[in-house]
């Protein structure tokens, strides 16, 4: 486990005693609420992972599943909630308060520790440049590299991908535009990142939200350290 995963860990885990604090007035006791909330961190961790999926799609496709990701969470929200109360703690259902299985309480806990939890571990992915400069139809041009979304290699040629679709043809080798660009992310034999653009998905890169890039098998284990540790 790295340095990264285990504060994630440490995380939900002062995450989940903070939502026991906050059930602990509708149960009897603090410990029966913090059981609870160790069967709400499922439901979080859906909505956790599903997010950074979503992200990733087109706007309607998005709207659809976030949509399921809300109804997917409060179905595991009620499951906790049921199991706690009637199968592991066997408390008189009569007992349950409104406040706990009001919908929109589940949604606002769960999404409340989500969003944190994103605010707090959000890093970014230095790019030391500012600029490079390259020579393309016979001009010398000057990119600002936080414009570069990624590199592509096409035998003998490679171009250069800016976010708003523009494109350079050029003579330098994709290994070439690797020394120049120190922060950005080899991914596959004839691709180059900029992984402050970037998503991992898979087997995939998304960048942006809406081009896919394929990852090799060679650079896939570099791929995901990279992403696990930043």
């Amino acid at each position: 486990m790295n340095k990264r995963q285990l504060l994630n860990a440490l995380y939900w885990i002062v995450a989940s005693l903070l939502m026991a604090i906050l059930l602990q007035d509708s149960l009897p006791s603090f410990w029966n609420a913090w059981l609870i909330a160790l069967f709400l961190l499922p439901a979080a961790l859906i909505v956790k992972f599903g997010i950074e999926k979503t992200n990733t799609l087109p706007p309607i496709k998005k709207g659809i599943r976030y949509f399921l990701l809300a109804v997917l969470s409060l179905f595991w929200g009620y499951i906790a909630i049921l199991i706690a109360y009637w199968y592991i703690l066997e408390l008189n259902s009569a007992t349950v308060e409104k406040i706990i299985i009001n919908p929109f309480f589940i949604w606002i806990l769960i999404g409340f520790f989500v969003l944190l939890e994103r605010v707090l571990f959000k890093t970014s992915k230095p790019v030391e440049k500012e600029t490079v400069s390259i020579f393309s139809n016979r001009k010398k041009t000057v990119i600002q590299i936080q414009h570069l979304a990624y590199i592509e290699s096409r035998g003998d040629f490679t171009i250069a991908i800016l976010t708003d679709g523009t494109t350079y043809k050029n003579t330098i080798k994709i290994s070439e535009w690797s020394q120049k660009l120190d922060g950005f992310l080899r991914i596959h034999r004839a691709f180059l990142v900029n992984p402050n653009m970037a998503t991992l998905s898979g087997n995939e890169i998304i960048i942006d939200s809406n081009t896919s890039l394929p990852i090799s098998r060679t650079y896939k284990r570099m791929v995901e350290d990279y992403f696990m540790e930043t």
